[in-house]
């Protein structure tokens, strides 16, 4: 959770309901949008009261954001 702090999806996306679009729309693709995803999804597991469950989602952006960290896609 403290990684997907350290990026704010707000601001990135201009507006909470962007971010909330990105994320629920799976659109995520660049390195930007999946971390937009991953602040979002911590935003939505801490407003939820651990109620939702966003550990397969944040697995996934986890992993795909490791993949372009290592193929050096950092934008």
């Amino acid at each position: 959770m403290h990684f997907a702090h350290s990026f704010n999806g707000y601001e990135y996306a201009d507006s909470l309901v962007a971010c909330a679009a990105l994320a629920n729309g799976g659109s995520a693709s660049s390195l930007s949008e999946l971390r937009c995803a991953l602040f979002f999804e911590a935003r939505r597991d801490r407003h939820s009261g651990g109620y939702t469950d966003v550990t397969p989602t944040v697995r996934d952006l986890l992993r795909r954001i490791k993949a372009k960290v290592g193929h050096q896609e950092l934008v």
